[in-house]
């Protein structure tokens, strides 16, 4: 899934490629994906201009010189790709909007998960916004981040991929952070010591930086690629995600694997012990 890095990656592609082209048409094949219909959307966006695009989280927020937003959720296997309106579509295509200039942004999603939601007003876009927690790159503090461990007794690793606690953290970013900060994915969120919640807090911001500065994570079966189709080089610096068996960086320990929540999980068994 695109977390926070990825995101932020196609946000600035998408921002430069489209801010000041109108919207001619949206095309769907599938008509879950956009909300709360195609017709309705059309009605209400067609012939805007693009002002700029923004981010909350996950969120990908497409402003218009209207009232309207659009908000486009990647989900689990969405991709956005910027084409000429002759490229050839992929089978995953389900959404095309056409723009002026003859671009296409075209959204490819195996698993139909995703969406484009037409938004009517800051109002709502407001309501929306605020199902979300704060986020680790604007407005979540080392104070905040410690007050939210504090009063939970998930699992950390759980409470770090709850979007309505922190935004914007996915699994690989998890995984690499608890490593960093030498902490076991399954600790009790209320037992981590307030130096170890500071230093998670730390950690969690390097490596989402470090996603920011490489373009995102494109590891293993990832199938992550940005705007243009290019992989994230996160994989360049990546510490435990996807490295069971191999050495751990600090202590040469053999990196483990586990299941938590549900999600594959990377650990050195020496350093991140509970």
């Amino acid at each position: 899934m695109p977390e926070l890095p990825e995101v932020e990656t196609i946000r600035k592609q998408l921002n430069k490629e489209t801010t000041g082209l109108k919207i001619v048409d949206i095309w769907t094949d599938v008509p879950k994906m956009v909300r709360p219909s195609l017709p309705e959307v059309l009605k209400r966006v067609k012939g805007q201009e693009i002002t700029g695009v923004e981010r909350r989280g996950k969120l990908l927020i497409i402003r218009l010189a209207g009232k309207e937003n659009l908000v486009l959720h990647l989900r689990l296997s969405g991709q956005l790709f910027i084409h000429g309106a002759t490229s050839h579509k992929d089978p995953f295509l389900h959404v095309l909007v056409k723009l002026s200039d003859g671009l296409d942004i075209h959204f490819n999603d195996a698993r139909k998960f995703g969406y484009l939601q037409l938004v009517e007003t800051d109002e709502d876009l407001a309501k929306i916004v605020a199902g979300y927690g704060p986020e680790p790159l604007d407005d979540l503090t080392a104070e905040q981040f410690g007050e939210v461990l504090k009063k939970s007794r998930r699992r950390i690793k759980d409470l770090l991929l709850d979007q309505k606690k922190i935004s914007g953290i996915g699994n690989i970013y998890a995984n690499e952070a608890l490593w960093v900060a030498k902490i076991h994915p399954q600790a009790i969120a209320a037992e981590i010591s307030p130096q170890k919640a500071r230093d998670l807090f730390n950690a969690v911001i390097k490596v989402l930086k470090d996603g920011v500065r490489l373009g995102g994570a494109t590891i293993a079966d990832e199938k992550y690629r940005d705007l243009y189709g290019g992989r994230g080089r996160y994989d360049s610096v990546a510490r435990v995600y996807q490295k069971k068996g191999q050495s751990c960086p600090r202590c040469g320990s053999k990196i483990e694997y586990l299941r938590v929540g549900q999600r594959g999980t990377f650990i050195c068994p020496k350093e991140q012990v509970i």
